[in-house]
Formats: structure tokens, sequence, C-alpha cells
């Protein structure tokens, strides 16, 4: 289990049961827990602070886009959580895991902070249409775990990518773009992470 120490993860959802169940789950972790928010108003008093969200996406009757529209522009890290089949989720933030609300606390922390791929299983070929953009909220937070300061992770953030420009050719074929990206960032925080902090 992995120490999310301080990191403000925000709940949006109208069912108080699962609101408290979600709360308790994430607060023994260490997390910092925003809300629970039941209202799009609520919740968006905490988007700007949010470094993770779990998100409803039917509050009585309101749909929870405009939030995840907002932490998708923060680069924040989100998975939407639902009772309802029939919602469709727009193109723009299907980039999210969307889970069915009978999926418990585990599943729920396992699609907001997904384990480690190992690099033996990317088998898929390495295209073109690999998306950075929807990648950037996994990055962020994976430079969060790794350094725990906001600022310096949006910093290796951006030596990353820096360096995976540099290195493109050099990029291993059969690797996924996240897991390339990983081992970037990974190799960037070992050898200067320090620096960063400044």
């Amino acid at each position: 289990m992995r120490d999310l120490r301080g990191m403000r993860i925000l709940i949006v959802e109208d069912d108080w049961i699962l609101a408290g169940d979600l709360a308790r789950y994430f607060g023994n972790m260490g997390a910092v827990v925003l809300g629970p928010a039941a209202t799009v108003e609520h919740a968006s008093m905490h988007t700007e602070v949010a470094e993770a969200a779990i998100l409803d996406v039917n509050l009585n009757g309101r749909r929870v886009f405009p939030i995840a529209d907002e932490l998708m522009r923060r680069g924040v890290p989100f998975v939407f959580f639902s009772g309802d089949e029939d919602i469709v989720i727009p193109e723009r933030l299907r980039h999210a895991s969307n889970l069915r609300k009978s999926s418990d606390s585990y599943a729920v922390f396992d699609a907001l902070f997904p384990p480690e791929k190992s690099a033996l299983a990317g088998s898929s070929p390495v295209t073109l249409s690999d998306n950075v953009f929807s990648l950037l909220p996994k990055l962020r937070l994976a430079a969060r775990l790794l350094l725990g300061d906001v600022g310096a992770s949006d910093r290796l953030v951006e030596r990353t990518l820096e360096r995976a420009i540099g290195e493109i050719d050099r990029r291993r074929a059969g690797v996924s773009t996240e897991d390339w990206l990983n081992a970037i960032m990974r190799n960037i925080a070992r050898s200067g992470g320090t620096s960063l902090l400044h």
C-alpha cells in the first residue's frame, strides 16, 4: 500500500455512506480528504488544490464534467465513479477510468494510482497515436509520489518531456509511451531529484 501522506484527494459523491467509506479508506493512507462534496458547486471550491480526485458522474441529476474539465486543465489525475450505465462520458474525458459503484476501494485506488506495468509486458507496437497529453495527469502523479513536492514534481515532468524529445530516436520498440516516460522520469529523479526541490 502506498503512502499518500499529505496528498489532497477530492471526493465528489452524493451517496454519503459511499463517500464516507472512500474518505476513511484514503484518510487511513494519510491522504487529506477534500469534501466529500455532494454538488458541483461544493466540488468546485476544491479543484484548485486537489492533487487527485474521485468523481461521481451523476450528482443528483447534474453531471460532474465541469469539475473533470478543470482537473484535466490542471493535470490532476481523476477517476469517474458511477452507478449509471447509460451516461456517456465526453470524448475529451475518456482517458480517465470509469468504475462502477460496485467496485471496492482497492479498485478505486488502483484506477487512480495504477501500478507500474512491467517493461516486458509492453508487447504492443509503438505508434504515433500514443497520446502524451492524456498521460500528463499520470506523469504528474508519479512525479508527486517520487518527490513529494508539487512545484518540484511539475519541474520533473517538464524535464522528463524535454529529455524524451531529445531521446525519441533511441526509444526501444515494444515499450509503451507511459513506461518509457516513467523510466526517464525515474532516472532524472535518481540522478538529480534534489536539485528540483529548489
